[in-house]
Formats: structure tokens, C-alpha cells, sequence
């Protein structure tokens, strides 16, 4: 299923292929241009006392893959369901709902993690790079960890609601809890004591913070990255009992 998901993906990417380079190179650019030079004149240095704009280039790469990853899942969980098209299909299909879940969020994990990398070789254009190979093998672990939990997310979003309006409304409240409730572009330590608290321990902002752990102190904390996976594995079966939910009503 996964190879035949894989395929379905670069048809896609061929017939379209011109629109989707475009796309590729300027989108890099506009978050970077939108988010870091506004950003670093109004906070110059992180309160670590690194340059905003060095600081912030690993949150921009966790959230173009963000930004990436909504559609691929919103098309084929809340689009074809809603229009008894593909989804429908592969439901009757020999699989369980577990694989097709599955299938589905390794795919558009793999794409969204592809279009992180270029992204970073992207912006790196603009800015020296202030990341080592084994900072960056790190961040791109971390990155598939976060983009699992929040595939995951989306999907449980897409089967959840049926009308388009609402399914909007929340995507829009969701992309700005993900641009400034993770810690990518604002430090948790800029907001008050309780909230910091509550933004620093829900699932999406775990994968950034162990990054971030360990950029700063190089050690990586196996136990968190173990509970980020749990968390988003047993969301991956709630999410397959949700699917076969959906299509027996």
C-alpha cells in the first residue's frame, strides 16, 4: 500500500511539476523574509543571547513541513470522504484501517520531511547555517517525531468534522498555536509562568523542546523522545478506530 501511495505521490508531483518547484523555492523565502526580519529587529537576541535570526532558522524548518503536511492529509481525510471518492475506496480494500492510517501518515511524513530538507538548503542561502551534522541528524529526527504527532492531529481533525467551514476555522486556530505556541518563532519564556507551563508540556511542542535540549546541552532525552513516539503511536490506533467509525455510519 505504501508503494502504491509513494507513486500516487510523484504522479502527482510530475503533472504538476513546474507549479510545485515554484512553490517549493518561494515558500522558504516568504516564511523566512515574513518571520525572521521583522522578528529579529523587534527582538535582536533570543534570550539566550544568540541572534534571533540564527535562532530561529529550526523553527522555520519545522514549520514549512508543517504548513506542507495539511494538505496531503486534508484531501484525502476530509475532501474524498466528504465526496465518496478515493478514501472510500481503499476503506474496502484488504487492509486495516491501522495500515491505511499508517500508510498514509508515513507518506505524507516522508514528503513533508523532503520539502523541510530543501527548505533548509533554501534559507542556508540567506544565512550561514549554524547547525552540525549531528545537530542537524538530530532536528530531522525530532522534525519526523513532531510531523507524526501532528499528521495525526490533522487526521483526527479531517474525520471529526464534516462541514468545510468549521474544518477551516479550526485549521486556521491550529496554524497559529503551531507558529506561536511551539516554541518555534516566540521562546516559551516570554509568556507568563502558567502558560509557559502548558505550552512546554503538550505533545506538538515536545519534539522542539528535545531539539532544542540538545543543541544547547548535547544531551538528547531518549525518555521524552520515547513518550512523543508512544503518544503519537497510540494516536495512530485511536485515529484507525476513528476511520472505521466514520465509515460504518
Amino acid at each position: 500500500m505504501i508503494y502504491a501511495l509513494l507513486m500516487r505521490r510523484i504522479w502527482l508531483w510530475q503533472n504538476r511539476l513546474i507549479t510545485s518547484l515554484v512553490l517549493l523555492l518561494v515558500t522558504p523565502v516568504v516564511i523566512y523574509a515574513l518571520i525572521s526580519l521583522p522578528f529579529k529587529n523587534i527582538m535582536g537576541l533570543s534570550l539566550s543571547g544568540i541572534p534571533y535570526e540564527i535562532w530561529v532558522m529550526p523553527g522555520i524548518i519545522f514549520i514549512i513541513p508543517s504548513l506542507c503536511l495539511f494538505p496531503l492529509l486534508y484531501r484525502d481525510f476530509f475532501d474524498l470522504r466528504i465526496h465518496l471518492k478515493v478514501l472510500v475506496n481503499v476503506s474496502l480494500a484488504p487492509y486495516s484501517k491501522l495500515v491505511i492510517i499508517g500508510g498514509y501518515l508515513f507518506v505524507a511524513g516522508i514528503e513533508a520531511t523532503i520539502l523541510g530538507i530543501i527548505s533548509l538548503f533554501v534559507i542556508s542561502g540567506f544565512i550561514a547555517f549554524p547547525l552540525s551534522i549531528l545537530q542537524t541528524v538530530v532536528m530531522f529526527l525530532c522534525l519526523i517525531s513532531y510531523l507524526f504527532l501532528l499528521g495525526n492531529f490533522f487526521i483526527s481533525m479531517s474525520l471529526l468534522i464534516d462541514t468545510i467551514t468549521t474544518l477551516f476555522l479550526m485549521t486556521a486556530l491550529s496554524f497559529v498555536y503551531i507558529l506561536f505556541g511551539n516554541g518555534f518563532i516566540i521562546e516559551f519564556g516570554f509568556f507568563p509562568l502558567g502558560v509557559e507551563s502548558f505550552l512546554k508540556w503538550q505533545p506538538l511542542s515536545i519534539p522542539f523542546q528535545i531539539f532544542q535540549q540538545y543543541k544547547y546541552t548535547g544531551i538528547f532525552d531518549w525518555a521524552l523522545f520515547s513518550g512523543s513516539v508512544l503518544i503519537g503511536t497510540l494516536w495512530t490506533f485511536a485515529n484507525s478506530s476513528l476511520l472505521k467509525r466514520t465509515f460504518q455510519h
